[in-house]
């Protein structure tokens, strides 16, 4: 069998002596790790330009949804505005009908409470009434509570305190609360 023969390398250009030294050892490397770090940079560059354009792309989206959004509550200006007229009305309706009803009671009031009976605090509520008031007699007093307890209008009486009035006044002071039904809800037999 005949041997192999091993091919010669001849190179023709000399080798220079500067590469040998520290500074063109530091050269070299600095050449073949610079050739990775450009391409580390450059494709970095490219990655984040391509990713531009799925951010762009995101951008425009959030922009055409927040301007669908705003269009849609710009529609919905007009009824709220409504609605906030709507809510006015109730509330002045409300108004009146309770002081509507407090002028019921107050009338009523008045066609129960007998002529010496001096009502010294008056607090009609819309669903109650407290009084403050003196009486010169027991038998008034007395005339005035059963006139209370029979009208339909007024439920639930209740008296407060009873006190001898002041040392110049004859009779006795008293408080009472009692509880005020609406004109609506009373029957007309009870009327």
């Amino acid at each position: 069998m005949p041997k192999r023969v091993k091919p010669i390398n001849i190179n023709l250009v000399p080798r220079d002596p500067f590469y040998e030294t520290a500074i063109g050892k530091t050269l070299r490397w600095a050449l073949s790790a610079g050739r990775y770090i450009i391409i580390f940079t450059e494709l970095i560059v490219i990655i984040s330009f391509a990713a531009r354009f799925t951010l762009d792309r995101q951008l425009t989206d959030l922009n055409s949804d927040i301007e669908r959004k705003k269009s849609v509550i710009l529609s919905y200006g007009t009824l709220e505005s409504d609605i906030r007229t709507i809510q006015s009305k109730i509330t002045d309706y409300t108004e009146l009908e309770q002081t509507k009803n407090m002028a019921d009671v107050f009338e009523q009031l008045s066609a129960v409470t007998p002529r010496s009976v001096i009502l010294d605090k008056l607090t009609i509520n819309p669903g109650s009434i407290n009084i403050e008031a003196t009486a010169p007699s027991q038998s008034v007093f007395n005339i005035f509570i059963t006139n209370l307890q029979i009208s339909p209008l007024f439920q639930s009486i209740t008296i407060g305190k009873i006190e001898s009035a002041e040392k110049n006044t004859p009779g006795f002071t008293f408080t009472l609360t009692a509880r005020t039904l609406a004109p609506a809800k009373l029957s007309p037999a009870k009327k």
